[in-house]
């Protein structure tokens, strides 16, 4: 069964130094950010946790990357999110393995986000 994994987006992915500002996006990746979520998706199944607009997200991420990282805002019916390889991009707090956020468990970079994840996967049946 394919764990899930939930990123913040400002702060996480997002430079997020004007703050909300208006709302939009303004910033740049994270150091770190696109490899990091490259290495989440091919392990695990990943989403955007965000209070900002799913569409205009998901939208960022792909011009930003070249479409390199393929993103979506469908979310199933079923209210889990499964798929490895898509990035999905919600308002909603959907279950999750772990939780990235530079608020809640501290995000310092991505490096030590990766160690603590595996650490704490390593430690679980």
């Amino acid at each position: 069964m394919t764990k899930t994994i939930a990123v913040d987006f400002d702060g996480v992915i997002h430079t997020y130094e004007r703050g909300w500002h208006d709302g939009s996006i303004y910033g740049e990746f994270m150091p770190g950010a696109v490899s990091g979520l490259s290495q989440l998706m091919s392990k695990y199944a990943v989403f955007i946790l965000s209070t900002r607009k799913p569409r205009q997200i998901a939208h960022w991420i792909e011009d930003k990357t070249g479409h390199s990282i393929e993103c979506t805002t469908w979310v199933p019916r079923s209210g889990f999110w499964n798929t490895q390889g898509v990035l999905l991009v919600t308002r909603r707090k959907l279950p999750a393995f772990a939780y990235l956020d530079d608020r809640g468990l501290r995000h310092v970079s991505w490096g030590q986000s990766l160690l603590s994840l595996a650490e704490l996967e390593r430690k679980l049946p």
